[in-house]
């Protein structure tokens, strides 16, 4: 949790000092600045969320008597008790579900912060709003963004 978070504010100042000019809204005009700090914004929030996977795994791995098969099992039931019970998990089996279900959502909240600081800083939360609801209906603007994030994108080193 606290390396999310520590990944996501390294990734947040970087990105703040490589734009440290303020980004003005221009009558929902979206810029091609603030396109690519959208862009930007996008990828490291998609890296967080790449990260909870591999956490509750990590997590998982560590608990003696409960495996991952077990866990993609009792998942559907989240950390409702009688839903767990339903689906044949004991004591220990409802409180391990609830300590993962507890532990995944500080991680999205982590990252749903952590979104909210990015938006803020570097589109404002007007333009990002517009920018969101523009790429889903303007094939031009997606395609321009989709250019973008791919040079933008972190090498795949294949970890």
């Amino acid at each position: 949790m606290k390396r999310i978070v520590r990944q996501g504010m390294l990734a947040l100042a970087a990105i703040v000092f490589l734009n440290s000019t303020a980004v003005m809204a221009q009558d929902s005009e979206i810029t091609d600045k603030d396109l690519y700090n959208f862009a930007l914004m996008m990828q490291v929030i998609e890296q967080m969320k790449a990260e909870i996977s591999p956490a509750i795994q990590k997590i998982i791995e560590k608990q003696e008597g409960f495996d991952t098969k077990r866990y993609s099992e009792l998942e559907s039931a989240g950390d409702d008790e009688a839903k767990l019970k339903e689906l044949g998990a004991n004591d220990f089996e409802v409180q391990f579900m609830g300590l993962i279900i507890k532990e995944k959502e500080e991680k999205i909240d982590a990252i749903k912060e952590a979104l909210n600081l990015l938006a803020k800083s570097m589109v404002g939360v007007q333009n990002y709003k517009t920018i969101k609801q523009t790429l889903s209906v303007d094939p031009e603007l997606k395609a321009k963004y989709e250019k973008i994030s791919t040079r933008i994108a972190p090498a795949d080193t294949g970890a």
